[in-house]
């Protein structure tokens, strides 16, 4: 079986795959894994019978956008144009006439008629040349028809042989039919199993999502009552406590500054 991908499309889906996904492209639909309820396939029954009824296209309208046949090479000829009529009047087809085979005399009652006479004798004619055409048929079959008959053969041998290997290649691209459904049905079993997965934890994310986001709103609720509870006069000294704070922790970083560019001039004079 050929290197195909019987998944591919034109374009990657969402960036590079990975797992059973490397280098094979996504489709959006997944026919061995999505099911269908029978209120879908109702609902699509529905929308399909709404569609032939509101369409203003008949079964005959088909057929008239088709293009029109050949003329019939039989156009012209007075034999098969009386039998295709009889055919499409549905007339039933004459049986064989076979009196013209028969040798009879003529009629009792025209045994005195030399007209009758005459086409009884134009009738054996015609059979003892018929028998004569019979001879040389049997003559020419005993002579060519071995030959003919092998020939036949060889020709019928050819034709079965032609027909087997085409019968082997039919097999071959069933099987690479059955092949391909059958890879198709294991990747889009795997696509289903992933896709369960990859659900599932969705699903987690969003229920826990949902639990954090309901601890934060009591945690702020909670310290909103906390802060409403603090008195305002203690407020305001803690705020005071610390401006002074931040003032004395400038000080400090400045005699700390100041001591150190004391100490890098004393090195400089040493030098």
């Amino acid at each position: 079986m050929s290197q195909q991908q019987p998944l591919a499309l034109a374009d990657v889906a969402h960036g590079e795959q990975k797992g059973w996904r490397r280098h094979t492209q996504l489709v959006d639909a997944l026919p061995y894994v999505d099911g269908l309820s029978p209120a879908e396939k109702a609902a699509v029954d529905k929308l399909i019978e709404e569609e032939m009824r509101s369409s203003s296209k008949k079964p005959s309208d088909y057929l008239s956008e088709l293009p029109p046949l050949p003329e019939p090479r039989y156009k012209g000829d007075e034999l098969l144009e009386k039998e295709m009529a009889r055919v499409a009047a549905g007339e039933a087809m004459q049986a064989m006439d076979t009196v013209r085979y028969n040798l009879d005399p003529p009629p009792p009652s025209r045994r005195n008629d030399f007209n009758a006479w005459r086409a009884a004798l134009d009738n054996a004619y015609a059979q003892l040349e018929h028998q004569y055409n019979r001879l040389l048929n049997l003559e020419l079959l005993l002579k060519f028809g071995p030959d003919s008959w092998r020939m036949h053969n060889e020709a019928l041998s050819s034709f079965v042989t032609r027909l087997q290997a085409s019968l082997d290649q039919l097999a071959q691209v069933r099987r690479q039919v059955d092949d391909l459904n059958r890879e198709r049905k294991l990747q889009q079993h795997a696509a289903g199993a992933e896709l369960g997965a990859l659900e599932a934890e969705y699903l987690g994310l969003v229920h826990k999502n949902a639990e954090i986001d309901a601890a934060c709103r009591g945690l702020e609720a909670e310290v909103a009552a906390m802060r409403e509870a603090l008195p305002h006069g203690g407020a305001e000294g803690g705020s005071s406590a610390a401006e002074g704070g931040s003032g004395g922790g400038e000080a400090a970083a400045e005699a700390g500054e100041q001591q150190q560019n004391g100490t890098a001039a004393g090195e400089a004079m040493e030098s």
